[in-house]
């Protein structure tokens, strides 16, 4: 705890292939999707079913997808070999909340911007997993298209974190009093939430 920053370089410089290896290893720990993966929010409800075994014609050995606003069901041949298409599964999820993401965030953003008398800005749904928005020097903004993972509020607060980036591009008492007047005081207690689930 009490090592000079200086030491704790050359610690990291010394076990980089090793933190590496680590890494790797908590990559391969992701989740396994099959059957049983949900994502289940207020806003998007997202789940992978196997088709009856007793399905015939043409769609048995298909897969398809039925979806509609905030809804996606994917739907598996029955005898799918879920570990030989996990990175494809992937992408079909990855793909299916930036499609959700593109229908919501944008609209949400505006709603709000109207609510708190912001000037409506421009949104951008980006692939992001290491932060959940950014509001760039000329206030576009940018939002995780992982947010609709996670329920509305926290999406709300977010949404509001960045709108306040608009006004206030730092992270001064000035911009949390003002992040405090659009969520009725809960700035602190949102953010401490919202920090328990990362991108």
């Amino acid at each position: 705890p009490y090592a000079p920053i200086k030491e704790v370089r050359n610690i990291i410089d010394l076990n980089r292939d090793k933190i590496a290896r680590q890494k790797q290893t908590v990559k391969s720990r992701t989740t396994t999707i099959d059957q049983n993966f949900r994502i289940s929010t207020d806003l998007l409800q997202l789940n992978i079913v196997l088709r009856p075994q007793t399905a015939i014609g043409s769609l048995a050995n298909e897969f398809t997808a039925n979806r509609k606003k905030g809804q996606c069901t994917i739907v598996c041949p029955h005898a799918t070999d879920f570990a030989s298409i996990q990175e494809w599964l992937k992408k079909i999820i990855i793909e299916e909340l930036r499609i959700q993401a593109k229908a919501h965030l944008p609209q949400r953003t505006h709603e709000l911007a109207q609510t708190y008398g912001f000037h409506d800005k421009d949104v951008k749904i980006q692939s992001s997993r290491t932060n959940w928005g950014s509001c760039s020097g000329k206030n576009s903004i940018n939002l995780s298209r992982y947010l609709m993972t996670l329920p509305s509020h926290l999406i709300d607060y977010v949404i509001k974190h960045e709108l306040c980036h608009t006004v206030h591009h730092d992270h001064s008492p000035n911009f949390w009093a003002l992040m405090d007047s659009v969520t009725n005081n809960q700035a602190h207690e949102l953010r401490n939430e919202l920090r328990k689930g990362t991108p």
